[in-house]
């Protein structure tokens, strides 16, 4: 994970002011950002999204195209991610400086999805089977693609929830299967007020937890991760089920930290599930 260098003095100044539940920014332990989420700010896409998190900011875009399904999957569409970060995010994102980070947030993300190579496509989110045109022939294909445009810690948590807010803001047209003989074929209808929405009731979100010195606190800023002897991600889905756990920043953990970080990070992300889902039924 990206974070700026601080000297030894702010690390103890951190990690002392979280140990007594006062962070830098006021904040107490458990205690996450403000949060603001729009949607429908790329016109071009299918679903978009923009989620400011305190100073991480990052927008989603959802492209919909027509594909072929893999021959052992001929009835379900696919959901592929990506994730880009802006030189102007950081400096270190200049050249190929982000590539790192992107390709650590994108296996985060396709983890909490359950995309891993064991993974069962009857168990995602997203019902894929939904996206099925003609079995064994055509699919829809939903490319996510996320951009960094500012970085200030939590950035995991901000793109999981401009994931589930462009899904949810995502229109797939309407297709019309025509039979002739032993063969089919299709037509897209280009009507939005024809296309229909995902279910996105099982989409998880993430919540970045942070050990600083015995304190756990969520939502960490840059400085508070560079601080943090470990910093890692848990997802979990509205029935508060764990989707996921990545760690990013630390060399290892206790077993009983971890559970009291797990159990931390699914307590708040009851509230942010909530939160959310309240926003998108009234914005979407």
């Amino acid at each position: 994970m990206v974070v700026p260098a601080i000297s030894d003095g702010e690390k103890a100044f951190i990690v002392t002011g979280a140990e007594k539940d006062v962070r830098c920014d006021g904040r107490r332990q458990n205690e996450s950002r403000d949060v603001e989420v729009r949607c429908g700010v790329i016109a071009q896409a299918a679903g978009s999204s923009r989620v400011r998190l305190g100073g991480t900011d990052v927008i989603v875009g959802v492209k919909v195209e027509i594909g072929t399904p893999e021959a052992d999957t001929p009835e379900i569409g696919s959901l592929e991610f990506s994730v880009e970060c802006s030189p102007v995010a950081s400096p270190a994102f200049r050249g190929r400086g982000g590539e790192e980070l992107a390709a650590e947030l994108v296996g985060a993300i396709e983890k909490s999805y359950y995309m891993g190579p064991t993974s069962v496509a009857s168990e995602s989110p997203i019902d894929l089977s939904s996206l099925c045109i003609l079995s064994g022939k055509s699919c829809w294909v939903l490319y996510v693609d996320a951009l960094i445009l500012d970085l200030d810690g939590s950035v995991i948590d901000a793109i999981s929830m401009a994931c589930r807010a462009a899904l949810q803001d995502t229109k797939i047209p309407k297709v019309e299967i025509q039979q002739e003989g032993d063969e089919a074929d299709f037509e897209v209808d280009d009507d939005p007020e024809q296309a229909t929405r995902l279910d996105v009731s099982r989409v998880p979100l993430s919540l970045s937890v942070a050990l600083t010195g015995t304190a756990i606190v969520v939502d960490p800023t840059s400085a508070e991760e560079e601080a943090a002897t470990v910093v890692m991600s848990v997802a979990t889905n509205e029935e508060g089920h764990v989707c996921g756990i990545s760690k990013h920043r630390g060399e290892g953990m206790s077993a009983s930290v971890l559970l009291d970080m797990i159990a931390v990070a699914r307590e708040e992300l009851k509230e942010r599930h909530t939160k959310l889902k309240n926003f998108l039924a009234d914005e979407i």
